[in-house]
């Protein structure tokens, strides 16, 4: 299922971009800018949920920004 903000981007294309209308145009414009920047942002942080069993372990690791062990 696609999320708000694609569904938008979507229409924007179907309606501003095919069928020619104005308002979808500045939608899909500003979808798609947001998009850029989105992106350009950087890695947004991760998180993992994992359900431990009893006597399971966990090791947590960071690797820095070259993305080696720190």
């Amino acid at each position: 299922m696609a999320g708000p903000f694609s569904t938008l981007v979507g229409r924007g294309i179907r309606r501003g971009l095919v069928g020619g209308h104005r308002g979808w145009q500045v939608v899909l414009a500003v979808g798609l800018v947001g998009r850029l920047f989105r992106a350009l942002g950087g890695r947004r942080p991760t998180a993992h949920r994992t359900r431990l069993e009893v006597g399971e372990g966990l090791e947590v690791r960071h690797l820095d920004e070259r993305g080696e062990d720190g």
